[in-house]
Parts: C-alpha cells; sequence; structure tokens
C-alpha cells in the first residue's frame, strides 16, 4: 500500500496516532453520497482502496451518505448546489449499493446510511453539533472563502454538510477517514467533531482524484468524462485506450497493484522510446479488466480492441438493433430505447460531433428516414456496432 497518502492536521497529536496504531483491527471509513446510480472508475478507486484495509485484517465501515446527499456536498463548488429528493437518493442508494456489494469483501464490513442518525437529530442536539466549530473555522475552507470573496452565496445548510460528516465520524467511532484529495477539509473537520465528543480523533488519508478521459477534469458523471464499471468489457477498454498518455499513470497508481517502481520503469522506457506508450495502456487496460471481470474477458477485450482499431474489422458477433419502419425517426430516442446510451442529450453529442455511421455513411441529423434501412450496420464511435433489423 505505498501509495496510500496519510495526513493528520499537525505532527503534535503523536498519542492519538499512537492509540490507533497499536490497535490490531482499525475501523476504516468511507462515506458516499448517492448522487447517481453509476459507480465510475474514480468511485471504484477509493473503494478499491477500502477492500485493502479488509485484505489487511480491517473492518471497512461504509457510510451511505443518504441524509448528507439530500444537503450536497459543497467540496469544490463555486455555487449553491441544488438539492436532491429523498425518493430520488433512495433510488440511487439501492443502486450503487448493489455495485459496490461485489467490490467490498463480506467479512469484516458494516454498511451504514447515515440518515439513521442524522435525520434523529432534534433541535437541542443540532444546536449543539453547532457549536464544536466557529464561523472563522468555517471560511478558511478555500471554497467558502473564494465564492465569499466572489460574492457568490453560501447557504446555512452548506455550513452544516462538514458537521454532519463529522458526525458519522462519531456516530461509527473511526479510527481512519479515507476519501479524495478533495476531501481533506472534511475529513479535518471529522477531527475536531471527535474531540468535541470526546473521542479519538481519526487519521485522515486522501488519495489523488482520478482525471476523466479528458486528462484534466477529475472524472465524474457531470462533465460526461466517466467510465462507469458496468458499462460493457469492450467499452470499458476502448474509454481507457483513449485517455491522453499522461494521465495513465494516475490510472496505474490508483487502480492496479503495480509496485511503483515498475510505473517509473514504464515512464522511463517510453521516455527514452524504448516501447510504444500504445502497449503501456493497453496493458493497463488488461489490469484494470482482470481485476473487474478475469483474464479471459480482459484479453479478449484487448483482441478485439486491435482488431477493430487498427485492422478496421467490423466484429463477427454484433447485437441486432430495432429500428421502427416509419419515414422519420428520431435518432436519441432510439439510443436510449435500446440503451445505446443513457439519455437522448448523450446521443445528440455523439450525433453532432460526427461519431455515428450507417454502413459508412455519416448520419448528420438526429431524425433520419428508415425506410430501406434493414440489414445495415451502425457504427457508434470507434468500436461499436449494431445490425439494423
Amino acid at each position: 500500500m505505498e501509495y496510500l497518502q496519510s495526513r493528520t492536521t499537525n505532527i503534535e497529536p503523536i498519542r492519538e496516532y499512537e492509540e490507533i496504531k497499536n490497535k490490531s483491527s482499525l475501523r476504516i471509513k468511507l462515506g458516499i453520497d448517492p448522487t447517481a446510480s453509476d459507480v465510475t472508475l474514480g468511485w471504484y478507486a477509493i473503494l478499491r482502496m477500502l477492500r485493502k484495509f479488509q485484505e489487511a485484517g480491517h473492518i471497512a465501515v461504509l457510510i451511505l451518505g443518504e441524509f448528507t446527499a439530500q444537503v450536497g456536498d459543497p467540496s469544490g463548488k463555486s455555487t449553491t448546489r441544488t438539492r436532491i429528493e429523498y425518493k430520488d437518493v433512495d433510488k440511487y442508494s439501492k443502486d450503487v449499493l448493489n455495485i459496490v456489494k461485489d467490490i467490498l469483501l463480506p467479512n469484516n464490513l458494516e454498511i451504514v446510511s447515515n440518515n439513521d442518525w442524522l435525520s434523529k437529530l432534534d433541535i437541542s442536539e443540532l444546536m449543539n453539533l453547532a457549536s464544536s466549530t466557529t464561523l472563522a473555522q468555517m471560511m478558511e475552507r478555500e471554497d467558502f472563502s473564494l465564492r465569499y470573496s466572489n460574492n457568490s452565496p453560501i447557504s446555512l445548510l452548506e455550513f452544516f454538510y462538514p458537521l454532519y460528516q463529522g458526525y458519522d465520524s462519531v456516530a461509527v467511532k473511526a479510527d481512519i477517514e479515507i476519501g479524495g484529495s478533495d476531501q481533506l477539509w472534511n475529513l479535518m473537520m471529522g477531527r475536531e467533531i471527535q474531540k468535541f465528543y470526546n473521542q479519538t480523533p481519526q487519521v485522515a488519508m486522501t488519495f489523488p482524484l482520478l482525471v476523466g478521459t479528458d486528462g484534466q477534469k477529475k472524472m465524474s458523471q457531470s462533465y460526461d468524462n466517466y467510465i462507469s464499471i458496468k458499462d460493457p468489457p469492450n467499452d470499458i477498454f476502448g474509454k481507457l485506450m483513449s485517455i491522453p498518455d499522461h494521465a495513465m499513470w494516475d490510472y496505474y497508481l490508483m487502480l492496479t497493484d503495480i509496485s511503483l517502481k515498475e510505473i517509473n520503469t514504464y515512464k522511463v522506457n517510453i521516455e527514452n522510446n524504448l516501447v510504444n506508450p500504445f502497449q503501456i495502456k493497453k496493458e493497463l487496460g488488461i489490469h484494470i479488466l482482470t481485476e473487474l471481470y478475469d483474464e479471459n474477458i480482459a484479453l479478449s477485450a484487448s483482441n478485439e480492441f486491435e482488431d477493430i482499431t487498427i485492422e478496421k474489422n467490423i466484429p463477427e458477433n454484433i447485437p441486432n438493433l430495432k429500428i421502427p419502419v416509419n419515414k422519420l425517426t428520431h435518432l436519441p430516442k432510439v439510443f436510449v430505447d435500446n440503451k445505446i446510451t443513457k439519455s437522448t442529450s448523450e446521443a445528440r453529442r455523439l450525433i453532432e460531433s460526427k461519431s455515428v455511421t450507417i454502413d459508412g455513411i455519416l448520419v448528420d441529423n438526429l431524425d433520419i428516414n428508415t425506410e430501406n434501412i434493414n440489414g445495415k450496420i451502425l457504427q457508434v464511435g470507434k468500436r461499436r456496432f449494431f445490425k439494423i433489423n
């Protein structure tokens, strides 16, 4: 676990660290707010870190932020977040839980919802929690200070988010809390709130944020630069091959068990033109898919990628696509109905970016004439093919 980055508020609490270090089984907290039904590779990167602690014999405490998701984490936000309705959070939570259960080990695992305790705090308890920190401490947070200096609104509810997250640490008696680097301030607040409630403060441990397929912004569904771990293996492999070369090192760091020494060797070999970056990125895809599925599926995805992308061949077995035989059909709706895309807006972006062809002819209209279209091949992007019938 050489890639773990551990941080505490200062060097002073050596005694607290010693108390935690001497425990044979630590309680490792990870909180995730279910704000969507999908789990991206960015989420998976942190979840696999939680599993590493399980493999070392520690207790993973996964908190589903069904209460905090309704508030909205202000981390990295320049504007006030729109509140999510509980019915939506509940659906997202069920979807995410079904995925997460396949990632974490069933033993030494606790899965809880912070709705169980946060929704039950009465006014007196909320006042007590609010007294644990000051406005000055809140304004030390860069997100808040920047928004304040830019005269951007900050709701009082947003100040409560880190208090609620900190109270989660009290509720589960966390020894260590892990999260992305954008969560450091929240994790530090958890330490202060634990001390306020006379608990030994947790160690805060952060990890780099995985960049998206654009190689610039963090991976996020809102940026449409994400890879879902529930995407078909061939799609996952193709998207991994599309990331910029400079970004693949973060993927190696966060999504594989390759040692830092080996990763540095790869870098040196590429810098000295001893190996093609394409080959190293292909190995990355095989490593990740082997962990998500198995080696045979990973190798099959790799071979198909080369066959389609390099040899320009159409795969032998491609799915059928039913399109209504009308004079005019709205293609984005067809994409959503056949689960080619998750939304009509995503379908529109693909068509408008010239990523859709029928029998090699570019589709540049959202509405197409479907007469004499049976038997033709619809291609979406470089790797997805469908036989129209």
